[in-house]
């Protein structure tokens, strides 16, 4: 203790020159913690600016979307601008596109679809479809298949203006042109399968093929007047491009070949174009035949894909084992109901339409027998459809094409407005 007491008495004083030091080292500090305090605010000032950026460009990319005619079936939540979108497994589209391949290759399934938004392709696509407008031809757009042989699909989707070019032409029956077709077997015999040596070098965003997997492509065609030609018709590839510029008898310029396909069971209509930009990749389709592979392809049909898509809401409280959507109906009230057909996307009828439909569905369940559904007769802008409420499909009048159709009903919970 005494030790203690006399080391503090005659310990040596603070010199001024230790404070002076103190001074500096807690200046130091309060400069750097003022110089932190100023990035920090410049790093909030950036975050909210990025915001304010990723705002204005969500809102500039909607004003293109609308002033482009961007289909309403692409997805705008995509930030990086991808051109591949792939189609789940559980959607609407996917089934859609999956039993519209099998029309005509029953043993056929698919492992994977991806939507094509090229903004640049659909652009020109588009100003095509005007250039028919002001030239006063029906557009008559189709939805049909197109196989690019050898051709890497990516150059197609990639393409910055025309997509369909005839530079990657086919020499068919036909003669030299872009073939389409409304059934996928003939479409299958110029698929898309990868050689050992591409599959090697192959560098693009599309996962890597498994065995026996081939792809091609569901377009958008604008056919606007077609002339059809039988397959033995004997002439040359320049005669046929001749007769796609002005029909000398009438004066109506034929744009599109029509032909028929007998050389397999299923008799396919061909349609035959010899120029570019007259088509859009809509989608690209990978698929395989033989027995269905659960890995590639999860569910064997649409109703057990739908199942499992609802079960996969669960709710937290009540009966966890009852899917979401079957809860939430018997809670809620209906609000609206609307009649739609698919094309390439859910698509409303016309009012008079979904009065027709609503009021024929109506009045064949106060009837007291639900299996009692009637074939209703709508009218469309351009087509009168049949659609038959009991199998929920529409078929063109004139064209004989095929659609799906819902009655959409959606719900709100009781109490709110």
């Amino acid at each position: 203790m005494v030790k203690k007491w006399l080391s503090k008495l005659f310990r040596s004083p603070k010199s001024p020159k230790d404070d002076i030091t103190t001074a500096r080292r807690e200046s130091e500090i309060q400069k750097k913690m003022k110089h932190i305090q100023n990035i920090d605010t410049q790093l909030l000032s950036l975050d909210n600016q990025i915001e304010e950026a990723k705002r204005k460009k969500s809102d500039l990319m909607n004003q293109r979307w609308s002033v482009q005619g961007m289909p309403s079936t692409w997805s705008n939540n995509n930030s990086e601008n991808k051109i591949l979108v792939e189609v789940t497994h559980e959607s609407d589209q996917f089934w859609s596109i999956h039993d519209k391949l099998r029309e005509t290759m029953d043993d056929a399934w698919i492992s994977k679809i991806w939507h094509v938004q090229n903004s640049s392709l659909w652009t020109y696509y588009s100003f095509q479809k005007s250039k028919l407008t002001m030239a006063g031809i029906n557009h008559n757009e189709r939805h049909v298949w197109h196989g690019t042989s050898s051709l890497d699909p990516s150059v197609i989707y990639n393409d910055q203006k025309d997509g369909f070019t005839m530079q990657f032409s086919i020499h068919g029956a036909w003669g030299e042109g872009i073939y389409f077709s409304n059934q996928s077997c003939f479409s299958d015999q110029n698929s898309y399968e990868p050689s050992r040596r591409d599959r090697i070098r192959r560098t693009t965003e599309r996962p890597d093929f498994m065995e026996g997997e081939k792809e091609m492509f569901l377009a958008k065609l604008l056919v606007g007047n077609e002339i059809r030609i039988s397959r033995s018709h004997g002439f040359t590839s320049g005669d046929l491009q001749r007769m796609t510029e002005v029909d000398v008898k009438s004066g109506t310029r034929y744009i599109t070949v029509t032909g028929e396909d007998n050389r397999q069971d299923n008799k396919s209509n061909v349609w035959i174009v010899y120029e570019n930009g007259r088509a859009y990749p809509d989608y690209l389709v990978r698929y395989y035949n033989g027995q269905r592979d659960p890995e590639r392809t999860p569910y064997r049909t649409r109703e057990e894909a739908s199942r499992k898509k609802h079960s996969k809401r669960i709710l937290t409280k009540g009966d966890k084992d009852l899917p979401e959507f079957l809860t939430t109906l018997a809670m809620s009230d209906p609000h609206t109901v609307q009649w739609e057909f698919f094309d390439v996307g859910w698509v409303p009828y016309l009012q008079t339409a979904h009065e027709q439909l609503e009021a024929a569905y109506l009045n064949s369940l106060s009837d007291g027998n639900e299996g009692n559904y009637d074939v209703v007769r709508v009218k469309g802008i351009d087509f009168s459809y049949d659609v038959n409420i009991k199998t929920m499909t529409q078929t063109n009048v004139e064209i004989g094409t095929k659609r799906d159709v819902r009655r959409y009903v959606s719900y709100r919970a009781k109490g709110t407005l």
